[in-house]
């Protein structure tokens, strides 16, 4: 008989799920090609080759935050001297309190506190909405579309077009065995995306989007529901995600449950 996985307990879901939010954006800096990637004892820096500070950051992976706050902004801006004017620092709400307090204290740029969720199990499976199929992304011709949907969609999101596009131009970077990258067509058409990572031993649901004027038909619920089912074939034990204003009601639907948050501030180099 086949041994049953130990469960994971809140306190390793939270670990798990910030090493899987840190190795989305390390790997997403490697699609675009020459990062500056630094692991610092317990922090990460990544400078991306992209000059916008939304996509190049500050991540603390302390368990036990003794230091006081000015410790990792001083190490944080260090690094970036010399290299971006503005960069995130993208904290966690059950574990950087005291550097959430100073940034807020000190009056920096919020540009989102974004729930993390998660889902514990498979959702059961229920019919595509009319006219709509999945395709996986497995060729650059679907990258492109995938890549085409994205830019689109994450505008809403104030992510410049150049900004969004430009992570999914190299193909041979980006289709890798331990990302599930998916398209909803409606009517032949895609017009929606989502993918899954699979790391840590858990997935992680990322870039998730729709074409504005197929919105509010359940396609973007579809897409993240096959995607997470699809990670969780492949063995991951859970699937968390960080939502937006836009899909926190969806993953809701899908079962996903709130389990902490992800404040996620700018920093000036000054």
């Amino acid at each position: 008989r086949q041994a049953m996985k130990p469960s994971i307990s809140e306190t390793d879901l939270l670990r798990l799920a910030d090493l899987n939010l840190v190795d989305f954006w390390c790997q997403s800096a490697r699609w675009i090609r020459y990062p500056e990637i630094l692991h610092q004892q317990d922090a990460v820096f990544i400078n991306s080759a992209l000059d916008f500070p939304a996509c190049s950051f500050a991540f603390n992976l302390s368990s036990i935050n003794k230091e006081p706050p000015e410790k990792f902004i001083d190490l944080a801006k260090s690094f970036f001297a010399g290299r971006k004017k503005a960069f995130s620092l993208l904290l966690r709400g059950h574990a950087d309190q005291s550097i959430i307090r100073f940034c807020k204290d000190n009056k920096f740029y919020l540009v989102s506190e974004s729930p993390g969720m998660v889902l514990d199990a498979p959702v059961i499976q229920k019919a595509a909405p009319m006219d709509a199929e999945l395709h996986w992304v497995s060729s650059a011709d679907s990258l492109a579309a995938f890549r085409h949907i994205i830019t689109e969609a994450y505008q809403d999101l104030k992510f410049p077009p150049e900004v969004s596009s430009s992570y999914f131009m190299h193909p041979e970077r980006v289709l890798e065995p331990q990302l599930m990258l998916a398209l909803v067509h409606l009517n032949g058409k895609p017009v929606c995306a989502a993918m899954a990572m699979l790391s840590h031993g858990i997935g992680g649901i990322y870039w998730v989007g729709t074409l504005k004027h197929f919105r509010g038909i359940g396609l973007a619920e579809y897409c993240v529901r096959e995607v997470g089912n699809a990670a969780f074939d492949a063995g991951a034990r859970k699937i968390v995600l960080q939502a937006s204003q836009f899909g926190k009601p969806v993953y809701a639907r899908l079962g996903y449950r709130e389990f902490t948050q992800y404040p996620w501030f700018m920093c000036s180099c000054r």
